[in-house]
Parts: C-alpha cells; structure tokens; sequence
C-alpha cells in the first residue's frame, strides 16, 4: 500500500494511528518533533506524511515548509485540535492536501488517506505523461540541421522559458503545431492544457468558440469558451490570418489587458492562458492590406518564429526521416531499423511540397508496408515518392509559383473542380484555395460559360 510518515507529539496518538494505518496494510514511520520529522521526511520515501501543527522543535508550520521545499511531490494531511483550527488554515494555503480537526475517527482518516494516496497516484501518473510528452515534442539540434531550422529551434526553446505570446510562421505542413507543442511542452505551462483552435472556421463560430457564449447557456447551459477550458495552459490559434476583426480586436484586448467577455455578458474574466498563434500566410502584408490589426501583429510578433520549407533544408531530410522511422516502428512494432542509402538519396531529392508533414505520411505508409529490417526503394513507390523524386530530377527547373500553379490545377481537374474536395487534398481550407484560384486565373468550366 502507501509509505506514510506520521508526525505528532503525542506517543499515545502516535502509536494508535501507526497500529491502525498498518493494520490496513500500510507502511508506517513515526516522529515525534520537527527535527526528527525533517530528517525522515527528507531522508526516506514516502507517499504521504500526516502532521500534527502543535509539533514541537521547530513547530508545525516550519516544519511543513522545510519538507515541502525539500520535497514539493509529498501529500500532506494536516491535523489540529477542534478550537486551533484557524492557525492551521496556512498549511492548506500553502499546499496541504487536507485538514483534519482532532479528535477524528479512524474512518475519518481512512477516507482521508485513500483519498490523499489516489491524489498521489494521479500526480504521479500525470508527472510521468507529461515527461513522455515532453520526450515527444524536443526542440533537439539533432532534427534541425539547417541554418534556418536551427535558428527556430533555438528561438523556441528561448520562447519556452517565457510566457510572452509567439507567433509561429512557415507554410502547410512545414512543422508550425510541432513547435507550439514543444514550446508549451517546455514551459512551465507543460502540466496545463495545450488547446489548438483553427481560425480559418466562421466568424461567429470562432467568436463562440474562444469567448463562450452567455446567450448559449440558456439554451444548453454550456458557454465557455476555449479561453476558460485552458486555463492554466497554451492556447494554440492556427491560422490567426483568417481571424476576422472583431475577433482580433478581442484578441489584442486579451493580450493587452488580461481580460475579456463572453458574448452576451457583462463579467469580465481572467484567464491565465498563453497564446502561441501561427500562419502559413504573410501577416505583415495583411497588415498593409488592412486584413489584419496592426496593433494585435505587434503583440503576437514578440516572438517570431519562421520554419524554412522542407525543399530548402535538404540536410534535415535524413535526421527527420530516421525520426520518423523510429517513432513508427515503436509504434507498430515493426522491426525497421534503417533506411537504404539509395532510398535516402531519393528522399532527399523530393521536393515535399507538403513539407515535413508529407515526409511523416510517407515514412509511416514504409513502415506499415516495409517487408524487410530496412526502407528500400521499392518501399518509397506505395506512396509515389520514389518516381516522384527521379522526375523531379529528370525535369526542367521551374520556379516555386510555377510548381504552385500546375499543382493546384493538377488537383483541381482531378477533383473535378470540386473546391471543398480539392482543398482537402491540398491540405489547405477553401477560403486559400479561392484566393490561389484568383490570384492564378482558374476558372471551373461551369462558371467560364
């Protein structure tokens, strides 16, 4: 069961409260006095320590921060005679678990102690979740070879010791949720919610879903927003270009004040959140197209990261695949364990327009479909990179809107110029792909009539 220390300066009560906890099949020391407490707490292990406050040499509560600096992972279970509560309400402030008025029946402090050794148990899992997420989401030199990359990375993990807003910018699928991952991760946020909204969905439903609505509570009695659900965490806003002004202007004064409303109320609330934002578009230009608030880029841009596409940073193609390689091989059980150097080469050579997101689908679609111990060529054609890097390599130079344009067009005439199913495939929402489409001419034939 639990290693419980009990600290109290009556013997009589001491060694009852010992019988009974081992009679139920605990481990159990005893200390009669702040110093021996101090040196037992800070020198064994232990689950949970019950503390009387009236312990003498020194007294309870020196005795309680001293443990607590030591060892900030202990449950404590405070005790105190009926008429000197209120002296003992400072150890509750000060992060025990419970307070017990004395005399207590043994039932009392049965339930007391499956319920501080469950508490435990639950810190001690979420302590072990939270390191293999932070195993998860590195900001390791290791992935980021390249200049640029490891610029972001070492901006990132800059980014992760703060709790100023950062604002996350590079194109589809180049790594921008990674980042903002590992920077919360990282933080002293990390035991928090980390809360990824898009910003790309309707004004109103965006508005509803950050803010809550009091107006919806009526109906369903649910009206709080994303902003209150992270409290304590990071909340993630992809694609904040497409936030439209009212939004943003609800936004900055989040950012520049601490507080906001929920619509249709009148209370102003404080969340205690952090807001890492991210954009696959130009923000400065929206700026100057008077798309976007001038004033809600400069709070989010105090922090600026830019991920370089994939294209540009071929020495990151081999260490990220390898990465990969090993992150689904756990995960599947498959034993792979290398790539085959021509295989690499042609990896490299790709052009990865989906960036680090396409190299991901593409390792784990090798690892499922890998026969043998390493990734060969023959691996890389279920998914097409394969042919698709020798006619990149066969093929005249174009440039990067060139490559842009026939791509789209290519997946618009196979959607059938269906947008909602080409921006899909594109990975990208239809507001983008009819500003591409614009912005290229593209007509669907029905509409060139």
């Amino acid at each position: 069961m639990a290693r419980i220390l009990v600290i109290d300066s009556k013997s009589a009560w001491r060694s009852a409260l010992k019988d009974h906890l081992e009679g139920r099949g605990h481990s159990v020391k005893e200390a009669a006095d702040g110093k021996r407490a101090v040196a037992s707490a800070c020198g064994d292990a232990f689950d949970l320590i019950i503390l009387s406050v009236d312990i003498p040499r020194p007294g309870g509560y020196t005795t309680f921060k001293t443990i607590r600096d030591e060892r900030p992972e202990l449950t404590f279970i405070v005790t105190a005679e009926a008429d000197s509560l209120e002296p003992a309400v400072w150890a509750v402030e000060s992060g025990a678990y419970l307070l017990l008025a004395k005399p207590f029946a043994l039932e009392e402090i049965d339930t007391a102690v499956d319920r501080a050794i469950e508490r435990s148990r639950l810190i001690e899992q979420n302590n072990c979740l939270l390191g293999e997420m932070r195993n998860g989401y590195v900001l390791s030199s290791a992935l980021a070879k390249n200049p640029g990359a490891r610029s972001a990375y070492a901006l990132a993990a800059k980014a992760a010791k703060t709790d100023v807003p950062v604002l996350i910018v590079g194109e589809s699928g180049s790594g921008k949720e990674y980042l903002a991952r590992a920077i919360h991760y990282q933080s002293n946020r990390g035991c928090g919610p980390f809360v990824k909204i898009n910003c790309s969905r309707p004004e109103t439903a965006l508005d509803i879903r950050l803010f809550g609505s009091e107006k919806l509570a009526k109906a369903n009695g649910q009206s709080v927003g994303v902003l209150e659900c992270a409290r304590g965490g990071t909340v993630f806003l992809d694609e904040v270009a497409y936030a439209g002004i009212s939004v943003q202007s609800k936004l900055l004064r989040l950012l520049e004040e601490k507080w906001f409303e929920r619509i249709g109320g009148a209370d102003a609330l404080f969340p205690d959140v952090r807001i890492v934002a991210a954009s696959s578009q130009d923000l400065a230009s929206s700026v100057e197209r008077r798309q976007f608030c001038p004033n809600l880029y400069e709070r989010l841009s105090r922090i600026m990261i830019k991920i370089p596409p994939l294209r540009d940073r071929k020495e990151d193609v081999a260490p990220l695949a390898m990465h990969f390689l090993q992150k689904y091989a756990a995960e599947t059980g498959r034993p792979i364990a290398s790539i085959e150097e021509p295989a690499l080469a042609q990896l490299v050579s790709y052009h990865w327009k989906g960036n680090v997101r396409e190299l991901e689908n593409c390792i784990e679609r090798c690892v499922i479909h890998c026969s043998g111990e390493s990734i060969r060529p023959a691996d890389l054609a279920v998914n097409g990179a394969a042919s698709a890097a020798r006619r990149t390599s066969q093929s005249p130079m174009k440039s990067l809107r060139e490559v842009e344009r026939d791509h789209i067009k290519r997946v618009l005439v196979q959607c059938k110029w269906n947008r909602s199913a080409a921006a899909e495939t594109l990975d990208i929402d239809r507001k983008t792909l009819r500003s591409k489409m614009r912005e290229f001419g593209f007509i669907p034939p029905d509409e060139s009539q």
